[in-house]
């Protein structure tokens, strides 16, 4: 979810750089707001761009997808989970693909819907919590992988004036996501103590369903953290006419 919103932004500010330079490149597709198929230019667009987003696109700036490192993320929930994630390595993100989209310019608002076949996750993590009725406890690597991840999300926005030009600032964003199934596996449990490390192990791919809806509020407002503060950081330096050029 977080790098279809970002793809689909990066592609309209990308367009506008390109544009006001008047040399764009053979991957950029112009999308104009008053186009009446704009979704579907935009939908087009990603697709022409994700061999480079998937690289990165150094002469714009833009960082590659695969793979998508995060380095510190924080869980926290209640009194029950307190964890730690560092060094997270996402790969298979850039294989995204948007299942629906609206564009409400007028108000400023993004439906997106999102579905990322497979995913895989490496990462360094620190926990001492109760999950369920499952304790957990170590320090030390976690492999995990997901399949069929999907999500929804509204991006809210408004116009604000600057130097005389409008600009957008996002404000908002909601997020749904839903994982059909998952596997993951903590190392070094219990100080390593594989009795106890193999119980926890299985007891969390046992209970899937139960386990990601009591973690989902958290890994929702993460994402919608991250995926508003990309969208805050690409409109700021573009004006509206910029980012959906009229002609």
């Amino acid at each position: 979810m977080l790098l279809t919103l970002g793809a689909l932004l990066v592609s309209c500010s990308t367009l506008a750089q390109a544009a006001a330079k008047h040399n764009i490149p053979s991957y950029i597709q112009i999308c104009k707001r008053n186009d009446p198929h704009l979704e579907d230019c935009i939908l087009d667009s990603v697709e022409k761009l994700r061999p480079k987003l998937k690289t990165g696109i150094p002469e714009l700036d833009v960082p590659g997808l695969e793979p998508l490192v995060l380095p510190v993320v924080d869980v926290s929930r209640g009194t029950g989970v307190r964890a730690r994630g560092t060094n997270v390595t996402v790969r298979g993100a850039s294989n995204f693909k948007v299942t629906n989209l609206k564009a409400d310019l007028n108000n400023t608002k993004f439906y997106i819907g999102i579905k990322i076949p497979f995913l895989t996750f490496d990462a360094q993590y620190e926990v001492n919590a109760r999950i369920l009725v499952v304790p957990v406890k170590g320090k030390g690597p976690i492999k995990a992988n997901a399949t069929d991840v999907e999500g929804n999300a509204v991006l809210k926005g408004r116009k604000i004036s600057r130097d005389g030009d409008t600009y957008v600032d996002f404000t908002e964003l909601k997020l749904d996501l839903d994982i059909s199934n998952y596997n993951v596996h903590l190392d070094n449990l219990f100080n390593g103590n594989k009795e106890l490390g193999d119980a926890v192990n299985l007891a969390l791919n046992d209970n899937k369903r139960e386990f990601m809806e009591a973690l989902r509020p958290v890994v929702e407002r993460i994402v919608s953290d991250v995926l508003l503060d990309i969208a805050k950081k690409v409109t700021k330096n573009f004006t509206y006419d910029e980012l959906f050029p009229l002609n």
